[in-house]
């Protein structure tokens, strides 16, 4: 697997070196506004910078290096190889390591009452709600990491009988595999009608290993209002990464909120497309079916399953992805057999060689 998949920054302010220049003298353009993440009471506050669109942002480690790429390196270091950066990721890692740079730890409060959970060097985003009548799990993950989140909810001071409700936003392991174990406690799982035969064990899948069926989901379809206590949520069926792949649209507090899942990730990175059920043309009307949305411009937060997560511009990182998926379909419209775009790399060549910005298709 990608070393990069092991590793996340989490908001850090990086001082390290790209390839060719000492760390001294390397600089980022983002702003970080907390340098140190002393732990409030149980958790931690987010270490916010600024992403290459001008938001408010909370990085990973992976994506702050793209980032960090993206804002200073010479166009002949990007064009002859984007992914030649070793030195700068080892340069990075002895600096984080040392205790030199500040470093996003979980478990971390995002907003009032809403946390995100998880190793906090792995790209994986678990969302916790106090919902003010119990916890709502989002995407528990992996059963491997089940003792870590249970550890993380006893952090914050909650009970692990307090999660009345885990909520799996798509069939794949990464994000519902350890869902049973919270069934088993009491706790009930919520997943859209189309991929709930994948979670009990009815269908079998690529991407879906679950070492114990989930026995009783409550499922749901589009336009559904979910209630969790005090959070109600709105669903937004967005198929093509899977066939029941949904979204979610909320309000926390005066906050316009997007639970976006693999379908919009940060700056243009998109869903994984790699199997057989995955659909290209169903996954671009998802796009524009969140880009149109009647609540579209209030959604400041946009929490993904994976990676960077936005605490503004929601519906400018929505029109980002789609950008990028309709660049993708179209040269496999012309023949070409393509699955992913890294974004950063793709955004940069064009910044650099004076490319329009990209019209998204229709369909």
């Amino acid at each position: 697997m990608d070393r990069r998949l092991f590793l996340s920054l989490s908001g850090i302010s990086l001082a390290a070196a790209c390839a060719g220049e000492s760390a001294e003298k390397a600089s980022v353009s983002t702003t970080v506004e907390k340098k140190v993440p002393a732990a409030e009471g149980r958790f931690f506050p987010p270490v916010i910078q600024k992403g290459p669109l001008g938001y408010k942002v909370i990085h990973d480690r992976m994506t702050y290096i793209e980032q960090y790429k993206y804002d200073n390196w010479k166009p002949e270091q990007a064009v002859k190889s984007w992914k030649d950066d070793s030195r700068l990721w080892k340069d990075f890692s002895w600096q984080w390591g040392s205790g030199q740079i500040p470093i996003q730890r979980r478990p971390m409060q995002i907003l009032d009452g809403f946390f995100a959970l998880g190793p906090g060097d792995y790209q994986q985003n678990i969302y916790l709600w106090d919902t003010g009548d119990g916890l709502l799990l989002v995407d528990p993950s992996y059963e491997l990491f089940r003792p870590m989140i249970d550890t993380q909810i006893r952090q914050l001071g909650y009970e692990i009988s307090q999660v009345r409700w885990v909520l799996i936003t798509h069939m794949h392991w990464d994000h519902s595999q350890s869902a049973a174990a919270y069934e088993k406690r009491g706790a009930a799982v919520y997943i859209h009608a189309d991929d709930a035969d994948y979670i009990t064990g009815k269908k079998a899948a690529q991407a879906v290993e679950m070492p114990e069926p989930v026995k009783n989901p409550v499922t749901f379809t589009d336009n559904d209002i979910l209630k969790f206590g005090s959070l109600e949520m709105k669903v937004i069926h967005t198929p093509g990464h899977t066939p029941g792949s949904c979204c979610f649209s909320l309000d926390w507090k005066g906050t316009g909120v997007l639970i976006s899942q693999d379908i919009v990730l940060h700056f243009g990175r998109h869903a994984w497309m790699g199997a057989d059920y995955c659909n290209w043309d169903q996954y671009l009307a998802s796009l524009w079916k969140l880009y149109n949305y009647p609540e579209a411009e209030r959604w400041q937060v946009v929490l993904p399953g994976h990676s960077t997560i936005d605490l503004e511009g929601g519906k400018d990182s929505v029109y980002k992805v789609l950008q990028v998926a309709s660049e993708i379909i179209r040269s496999r419209r012309s023949g070409e057999k393509i699955e992913w775009i890294d974004p950063f790399e793709f955004f940069y060549k064009r910044r650099i060689t004076g490319k329009p910005e990209i019209e998204p298709l229709k369909s």
